[in-house]
């Protein structure tokens, strides 16, 4: 409404109003600190005097803002202002798949199906990071996915470019909503339209209800229309629970073979993961060596079911043989690849299993019949949970004062990131390239911050924290090792043969390495950490390290960066973390 334009909720002031629509008010809005421009959604809700619903909302936003994925709108804030709930988000200027489809209907025309699969590729990949987070979005429709391109806008009359990427918003958004406003009994929340059948009926749903209604996104993009449609809710409703979807005109058995097993009514013979279903949709479309990389990010006990499989048909296809022959390379390659690693991962004490715990949240769902998607051990080190000291004295705008911090235990990468590594992220992903190009085996350089920890999410991990960056290097116990290899600054004068023109391979100097096996943390690259351990400015990140070209600094030296400051990003990379591995 107009009465918000120009006012400030918490740093952001709202500078226009954008839409309504039937969850909340949204605005264009500037954060005041971050200097960039954000999304304010005010939901519609009646909590201002409910402190247990005012408690709810909280408690779902913070859950969901804790979702972080380059395919999953970002939220960065959450409140409430004169009892109006309010959600700060990353605001991306791309239109929606809803707008792009309907002025191609217009023209009927259809996207194809080559650039379909990309853009299921990032909703899959983000709708199985939500999933295994335990968090399921309720409402997936062409209007909440966002087309973002990091060239140029998208326009209608176009075809999209190979960088343009589908980007899931207002995830959460139905079960916020409800927290707040107690839905009442015997309505159901979402849009009849991309409903599953058990989310029409009012039934209890789960992970799969995303699932199927992807499938409608999927249908929809093919056909050039939705698979159900009439005059009444109640009858599209009614369609959704006992109809089976119209096939699809002019495509493929194949493709049509994903179709029903994507909407069919029972949850349990759907695809139970999204990414099932994208990879039978690149098999069915030929796309058989980019099927590959997508199935290799599948639990290991989930067997994809293909296409040929659906129907019983004998397996000879010539697309079966490209699979044996790429599947043989691929085995191959890896055969080549750990030989080449074995002198760096000899004697390194890599543990090679951890425990996985349950998602125990209890407003959340749990995902039946689907194990958490965890990375392996291999090439990480267990960082033991206890207590660390970090920090030195005295200190300065570079170090924090000593302090004691509780770790509960992690996997950091053995290793910084490399190029050959992060080319395969931007092979699969479309990601744009590092500033600076070296070696394979050399660490990637020349990222930002976002790219670094896309690769992580990607990579099914996450950014290293700063405390765990700290813990790994120098050690537990009180006054721990300033150097990775001690307390000698000069390592007995090995220092003095760490190139100072460049980065060099990861792992090739011995004596560059922790007590717990990582190395390289200083004189290769700056490495980008998340969740600083002391304060920094909003917005700013924090680079950990020592570089090429620089004295060797220790491991209490931090370095804050300004968002708008490029000056160091040409020097820096990072290495990933996770919580649990297998």
């Amino acid at each position: 409404m107009p009465e918000w334009i120009g006012k400030t909720i918490g740093r952001v002031r709202i500078d226009k109003y954008l839409a309504r629509g039937g969850m909340a008010e949204v605005y264009l809005g500037s954060h005041l600190t971050l200097e960039r421009p954000v999304a304010i959604k005010l939901l519609h809700s009646y909590i201002e005097q409910d402190a247990d619903l005012l408690s709810r909302f909280h408690r779902e936003a913070r859950v969901v803002a804790g979702l972080r994925h380059p395919n999953i709108v970002q939220i960065f804030d959450f409140d409430t202002t004169d009892g109006h709930p309010y959600i700060v988000m990353e605001y991306l200027k791309g239109p929606t798949l809803a707008n792009y489809l309907r002025r191609m209907h217009e023209r009927h025309e259809r996207i194809p199906p080559h650039q379909v699969a990309r853009l299921l590729k990032g909703l899959t990949a983000a709708l199985d990071y939500a999933h295994d987070q335990g968090v399921i979005h309720r409402d997936i429709k062409p209007g909440n996915i966002l087309l973002n391109s990091r060239a140029d806008e998208i326009p209608f009359d176009k075809p999209l470019t190979n960088d343009v990427e589908a980007i899931l918003t207002d995830f959460g958004l139905v079960r916020i909503v409800d927290a707040t406003s107690q839905t009442a009994s015997g309505m159901v929340s979402g849009t009849p339209m991309y409903m599953s059948p058990e989310q029409a009926r009012g039934d209890k749903t789960d992970h799969r209800t995303d699932i199927y209604s992807l499938g409608v996104v999927l249908y929809e993009m093919l056909a050039g229309r939705v698979p159900f449609e009439a005059d009444s809710t109640m009858t599209i409703l009614h369609m959704q629970i006992n109809s089976p979807p119209p096939p699809i005109k002019g495509v493929p058995a194949a493709v049509q073979e994903v179709m029903n097993r994507a909407l069919t009514k029972n949850p349990d013979e759907r695809y139970q993961t999204s990414r099932e279903m994208a990879v039978d949709f690149y098999l069915a479309i030929g796309m058989t060596a980019q099927a590959e990389t997508i199935r290799e990010a599948l639990p290991e006990h989930i067997a994809t079911v293909t296409p040929a499989a659906i129907t019983e048909k004998p397996a000879r296809s010539p697309i079966w043989i490209g699979v044996g022959i790429f599947s043989f390379i691929c085995l191959l390659a890896l055969a080549v690849g750990a030989f080449r690693l074995l002198p760096r991962l000899t004697n390194s004490g890599l543990p090679t299993e951890g425990a996985a715990t349950e998602i125990t949240e209890p407003t959340l769902i749990t995902v039946p019949s689907v194990t958490v998607d965890l990375p392996a051990s291999a090439g990480m080190v267990e960082i033991k949970a206890g207590s660390y000291e970090v920090g030195r004295e005295p200190a300065d705008d570079y170090h924090s004062a000593v302090k004691a911090i509780s770790l509960n235990g992690s996997w950091i990468d053995q290793f910084q990131t490399t190029n050959s590594q992060y080319q395969l992220f931007i092979d699969a992903t479309g990601a744009p390239a590092a500033q600076e190009v070296g070696g394979e085996d050399n660490p990637v350089r020349g990222v930002t911050w976002d790219q670094a920890a896309a690769y992580c999410s990607w990579a099914k991990k996450r950014l290293t924290t700063e405390a765990e960056w700290e813990a790994a290097g120098r050690g537990p116990g009180t006054a721990p090792q300033l150097y990775p290899w001690g307390t000698d600054d000069t390592a007995g004068g090995q220092v003095l043969t760490l190139p100072d023109q460049d980065t060099y391979e990861v792992g090739s100097l011995d004596f560059n390495q922790s007590l717990s096996g990582v190395f390289d943390m200083v004189g290769n690259i700056w490495e980008w950490v998340d969740e600083p351990y002391s304060p920094v400015p909003d917005g700013f990140k924090v680079l950990r390290g020592g570089r090429f070209g620089l004295p060797v600094l220790d491991l209490a030296y931090r370095l804050p960066v300004a968002p708008d400051d490029t000056r160091y990003v040409k020097y820096a990379g990072f290495r990933c973390a996770a919580d649990q591995v297998q």
